[in-house]
């Protein structure tokens, strides 16, 4: 890659390029596109500052560069990485750490700033690896037991404990704190800023591997700090909510790992650089840590943190049900309908997707049943070898007919089919623009496709439109849900279709949850707008309003063509059976004929909605799926268990499927439920919550 297409890339990351200007202290401020302009045509190669900074980039002659990235959150800055690298490897260190700033464990960043400089081979110290050991219990406490007992066999064991207490509550600080044993000082300039590590590496690691690699970087940090002058050991917990591992290290010990030292999804970490000013100058280690260019060599290969490989997931299950987020089944004892058995208890059911109750219609059934007699229990094949029949033809015919488009192509599954079409339309060049609240099928696919996310604010077409003009890209598509799976609500479909054909892009819904439940006669999201406006992609499913099983994509024939051919979830897989087309066919047709059973969902939707608010419960939904916010996971647990043992089954929906803090009852309504079980479901849920709630 040539330094002015290097450039363009990195400022496309950004949304400004500022330029030094000859005048002290003054800089330009352009914007990306016209920046990329003057890259290409001037090939200026000197300065690239704002989101990414580099200096000097087409002057250098050392031997190594310095990268350092800081990911600035809310107008606070949370993160930081540092890179030593041959200057061959500049492109891509600059692309792994741009990806690896781009989508950090702590949310999405305000600013990003990727910084470059010059090192010459004699600014370079080079140190070993600690040796490493690891010391796994069974809980915080017990490697907090663990630290404790070095600390002592440092000669600290008289300050062992409150240095653990600092430990656990230095999270709001970005760097470390520098403790001094013989004062019991803090000695950092800035303690709100902390003693900032920068100029470190491991020698030889890779230079584009986005992906953080906690163990490598723990390794380089820890045998820096505890190289630099008087410092006798350094205590550290990383602020990754997915990384429960920390660690204490010392000349004498190594460096020591402990797990977990958090919970799982803990954002907090910290860091205590443990320091003698007998033994040396203040001044002098923080010059060394925060200046040093060091590269550590003879790093030891990770190995499992315990010898039971098995360990580390019962330790997570365990975390789970501390935290009242561990799943587990529920048995049903009977066919899929508004009542079922559970247990060998009757249950009013108000969570099923079956939202026309036509899982259980004899007409469904018997089209099953009839399917396998006459074509048999399994379909021999993928649809592309020996796996196609007629029926498959057929009711991909009367899905295009169904949804207004030109043709239609079935998936095995929902998920099947989000993940295949948008990994089959996409690709690295790609830009895929996701609702924050789309379904994870969805997600999984984009991710999939190795296109560029950017997700935008649930339902907000401003965003989206704020994001495209801030996303150019060659090729893109605009996905979202038609009804949001756990809130609820529509997608602003004319404008969501306006977008698209205005910037170019590619529309697609996922109408899951809303074939059979909005629309004047359950045809979904382009009907419930009034034919208006229609999207490219339409993806549905068969598996909920319909009562059967299986996926589907509906669209132009050129779209429907591309995914036969490039689709993988629908090229390797072993078609849908017979008996799930008949049964998918027949339910079809009954909406089709029948369409009072989607005015019969939606009349009970808002008769619902009314029954609840004269309860005093507070609910809010347009469609049949309808959240009750409870707020903490454990007390919606309770208000479910509550409910079940009257007879009525509403789940608990819990981080990670709904954001921590937004625990929630999900009813999912029938058109078969009458108006006496909806208000006396209704009743049960506001004593339910009352109960549970004053508790």
């Amino acid at each position: 890659m040539t330094t002015t297409a290097m450039l363009a890339v990195l400022i496309l990351l950004s949304g400004t390029f500022k330029i030094p200007s000859p005048v002290a202290g003054g800089e330009f401020q352009l914007s990306a596109p016209i920046a990329v302009l003057i890259c290409a045509l001037f090939g200026f190669k000197r300065y690239i500052i704002a989101g990414i900074l580099a200096s000097t980039l087409g002057m250098m002659l050392g031997v190594h560069t310095i990268f350092s990235v800081i990911i600035q959150m809310s107008f606070r800055i949370v993160s930081g990485a540092e890179r030593i690298i041959p200057q061959q490897d500049i492109s891509p260190a600059i692309s792994a750490l741009a990806e690896r700033a781009l989508h950090h464990g702590l949310g999405r960043a305000d600013f990003i700033n990727i910084k470059m400089e010059e090192v010459l081979p004699s600014e370079l110290e080079y140190l070993d690896a600690l040796p490493v050991s690891t010391h796994p219990a069974d809980t915080i406490e017990g490697n907090l037991a663990i630290m404790r007992q070095i600390l002592g066999e440092l000669g600290l064991a008289d300050k062992a404990d409150e240095l653990i207490d600092l430990f656990r509550h230095v999270h709001h600080m970005r760097g470390a704190l520098l403790y001094d044993i013989a004062t019991g000082q803090r000695l950092e300039p800035d303690q709100e800023r902390g003693i900032r590590v920068t100029y470190m590496d491991a020698e030889g690691a890779s230079s584009n591997n986005s992906n953080k690699d906690h163990f490598r970087e723990a390794i380089v940090l820890a045998t820096n700090v505890v190289n630099a002058p008087g410092i006798i050991s350094e205590l550290c917990m990383s602020d990754d909510p997915d990384y429960v591992v920390g660690y204490i290290s010392s000349k004498q010990h190594g460096y020591v790992r402990l797990t977990p030292l958090k919970n799982m999804g803990d954002p907090h970490g910290g860091r205590i650089f443990i320091f003698d000013s007998r033994l040396a100058k203040a001044e002098d280690a923080i010059h060394y840590l925060e200046k040093q260019k060091v590269l550590v060599r003879g790093l030891p290969p990770e190995r499992p943190v315990n010898e039971n490989p098995q360990q580390i997931f019962a330790e997570e299950l365990a975390r789970l049900k501390e935290k009242s987020l561990y799943r587990s089944m529920r048995t049903m004892e009977s066919a899929q309908s508004k009542y079922v058995n559970i247990k060998g208890k009757k249950t009013l059911m108000l969570a099923s997707n079956s939202y026309l109750d036509l899982a259980n219609d004899a007409r469904v059934k018997q089209a099953a049943a009839n399917a396998a007699l006459a074509w048999g229990a399994c379909s021999g094949g993928s649809r592309l070898t020996t796996g196609n029949t007629l029926l498959h033809e057929e009711l991909e015919g009367e899905l295009a007919r169904f949804k207004g488009t030109e043709a239609a192509l079935l998936f095995n599954t929902g998920y099947m089919a989000n993940v295949g079409i948008l990994s089959a339309l996409c690709d690295s060049e790609s830009v895929i623009f996701s609702d924050e609240y789309n379904h994870a099928s969805i997600i999984d696919g984009a991710r999939l496709s190795k296109a560029r996310i950017v997700v935008y604010k649930h339902n907000d077409m401003q965003d989206l439109e704020a994001k495209i003009l801030a996303t150019p890209c060659r090729k893109g598509i605009i996905v979202s849900d038609a009804v949001f799976s756990m809130d609820g609500d529509i997608v602003d479909l004319p404008s969501f279709v306006a977008l698209g054909k205005k910037y170019h892009l590619l529309t697609m819904i996922d109408e899951a949850h809303a074939t059979g439940v909005i629309g004047a006669t359950g045809k979904g999201a382009v009907e419930h707008f009034g034919y208006s406006c229609t999207p490219d992609i339409i993806m549905g499913t068969l598996s909920k309003s319909l009562g059967a099983e299986g996926g589907f994509a509906a669209s132009s024939k050129v779209i429907i063509e591309y995914l036969k051919n490039k689709a993988r979830s629908f090229i390797f897989a072993t078609s849908q059976t017979p008996a799930t087309l008949g049964a998918a066919l027949a339910a079809l047709r009954i909406l089709e004929s029948e369409p009072q059973h989607a005015q019969a969902l939606q009349h009970n939707a808002n008769f619902f909605l009314d029954c609840l608010h004269k309860e005093g419960v507070q609910a809010q939904s347009p469609t049949a799926i309808i959240p009750i916010i409870i707020g903490d996971e454990s007390t919606a647990l309770k208000v479910a268990d509550e409910l079940l043992s009257a007879g009525i089954l509403v789940p608990a929906i819990r981080y990670p499927t709904v954001a921590k803090g937004t625990a929630r009852l999900r009813v999912a309504l029938m058109s078969s439920h009458t108006e006496e079980e909806l208000a006396r479901t209704a009743k049960l849920i506001a004593e339910a919550i009352k109960k549970y709630q004053a508790l």
